[in-house]
């Protein structure tokens, strides 16, 4: 089994800085398809499509053959999470404008942590889960922390008729895919099957509780075993025992759930580490699809759609092992489905594909490669920082709230009052400290970012980390420092829920695909480019006047003469 080619992991990129990818607006928008589909795939970074794609020969090949590839495309903000990637795509805009900062942030206003799609006032449909699960709980999901709007929303304003709709595994990739105002969003909510939550519907539409029912009864009456696909090659071999844990890679065939096997939260969490996430999702889109009649009228529909299995199975498996391996081949195989049912739907259909981030390896793995990869414990590392302000300024009082990762940091402002210290000696001292740490690579205060300008050009391979966090910094929404980790750094030790991570402001976790398949040019694109381009590219392809924008239109060229929009 190859690893990352060399040159790829490096961090960061030491290379000579090309010129961007050409933008351009010089050519007449294409006729206007009736179906357009943007795809997300969870954790597909750009070096999973090197070091796999040449084994591939379905729907992730056919994109990368005969689609626009940008193959230097990078998020271009610090915090590279689910919520803010998901945020950017169909956005252009950075988390700092989205408000997406994190997939979590402390509020204060309510004084405690919030998931980024959490709505108290939206109720689930069908029952869902606690903020960033999905079951047993009345909390809804909704967009109302997102700012501003997206592809969705200018299309439905600008071409009467047109609908923009969501389907994906987690609550937050359909929501802050879908805009402000979407026809409808779609998650997978575990065995009760897909939902949404009232922001979006009343009642669930039969089409999905007739698909919600026979996926119930698949789940209750049959047994999903996970096998390596039949000529999918070998990936890494290995087992990493941790106090109370074992993490194996090539330990397929899985069963993820048995005939008659409770349906509990246990069935869910193996159920989403695996490809079976990606392939119902895949049926639910389709099922949305025929009953809503997608790219059968007159106008132009709208879907985005975001696998999530590739995430989860990176998380619990990291990316060079034999699960990883047979992931992305399976993947292979759905997105050459989906790429057959769109084109039966409308044969001039579009099909994009993005990420909203990457990943890494197991540190531990990464490590016997000669990579300086480590973990670090979140609690540990933040008690050593409450000592050390403590002792500096002679106070018992806590100073820090708490975090459930050291990368963005909130101080107690009662206890700052209560204490009568300054604000500015406490962070200028949290700064130092943090900045001596052999783990840290930068920190910044939230003045230190607010005075940063984050519209800085050149190219994204080389923006500055003070750059990139300040893109995913708000006020209103971030911590009082943020902090920028050495490359390789994973949180959590003993792993407990995942074995790996992403977040990073380095290649490894900002670099992903970027694919239009449609009326262009085929063929690779090497100059960087950046995500927050793909939402104003694909407005001005179909005509249409986006709203503000952080990102540029790219110039995709044409493979053949097209009429201009209808």
């Amino acid at each position: 089994m190859r690893g990352f080619p060399a040159f790829l992991t490096l961090v960061p990129v030491l290379t000579p800085t090309p010129l961007l990818a050409q933008k351009s607006p010089a050519l007449a928008p294409p006729a206007r398809p009736h179906l357009v589909v943007v795809v997300s795939v969870d954790q597909l970074s750009a070096e999973l499509m090197q070091t796999y794609g040449p084994e591939l020969t379905g729907g992730l090949a056919r994109l990368r053959q005969e689609g626009a590839f940008f193959t230097e495309a990078y998020h271009d903000h610090g915090f590279t999470e689910t919520g803010p990637g998901h945020s950017v795509l169909l956005s252009g805009r950075f988390p700092a404008n989205t408000g997406i900062v994190e997939n979590r942030w402390f509020d204060r206003g309510t004084g405690r942590l919030v998931y980024c799609v959490e709505d108290a006032a939206a109720r689930p449909l069908p029952a869902a889960g606690p903020p960033g699960s999905s079951s047993g709980s009345s909390w809804g999901s909704s967009n109302a922390r997102f700012l501003g709007d997206g592809l969705g929303d200018w299309l439905q304003a600008q071409v009467p008729g047109s609908r923009a709709f969501a389907v994906s595994g987690k609550d937050r990739a359909a929501i802050l895919m879908a805009g402000r105002k979407p026809t409808a969003a779609y998650w997978f909510s575990g065995a009760a099957g897909f939902g949404t939550s009232t922001t979006y519907a009343q009642r669930l539409p039969e089409w999905l509780l007739r698909f919600d029912g026979g996926l119930q009864e698949r789940f209750a009456t049959r047994s999903w075993l996970w096998t390596k696909t039949p000529g999918t090659p070998e990936g890494r071999v290995a087992t990493w025992t941790f106090p109370g844990q074992v993490i194996r890679n090539g330990a397929l065939p899985r069963l993820i759930q048995g005939a008659g096997m409770p349906l509990d939260k246990t069935f869910e969490a193996r159920f989403r580490k695996s490809p079976f996430l990606d392939e119902v999702t895949l049926e639910a889109a389709e099922a949305l699809m025929d009953a809503e009649k997608l790219g059968q009228g007159p106008a132009t529909d709208l879907l985005a759609v975001s696998f999530s299995a590739t995430d989860y199975i990176g998380h619990s498996y990291g990316i060079l092992g034999t699960e990883m391996r047979d992931q992305l081949h399976r993947l292979d195989r759905t997105l050459g489905r989906l790429l057959e049912v769109v084109r039966r739907r409308d044969s001039r259909a579009w099909v994009i594909l993005s990420a909203d981030h990457g990943g890494m390896d197991l540190p531990e793995a990464l490590a016997d490669q000669g990579f300086p990869a480590r973990r670090v414990n979140p609690p540990v590392f933040l008690n050593e920082l409450r000592a050390d302000l403590k002792a500096a300024f002679k106070v018992d009082a806590d100073l820090l709230l708490e975090s459930p990762e050291p990368n963005s940091l909130y101080l107690r402002e009662g206890a700052l009052k209560a204490t009568g210290l300054e604000r500015k000696a406490v962070l200028a001292r949290m700064q130092a400290w943090l900045r001596a740490r052999p783990e840290v690579a930068d920190a910044f205060t939230a003045e230190d970012l607010a005075a940063t300008d984050p519209s800085a050009t050149g190219s994204p391979r080389d923006t500055s980390l003070r750059v990139l966090l300040r893109r995913s910094f708000r006020a209103d929404r971030s911590g009082d420092v943020l902090v920028a980790f050495k490359p390789w750094v994973v949180f959590g030790v003993p792993p407990v829920e995942w074995a790996t991570g992403h977040g990073t402001p380095y290649a490894y976790d900002r670099r992903v695909p970027l694919i239009f398949w449609g009326p262009w040019k085929g063929g690779e694109r090497p100059g960087p480019v950046r995500t927050v381009d793909l939402a104003p590219t694909l407005a001005r392809e179909l005509g249409l006047q986006p709203g503000a924008v952080d990102g540029q239109a790219l110039d995709l060229g044409r493979a053949a003469t097209t009429n201009r929009k209808k």
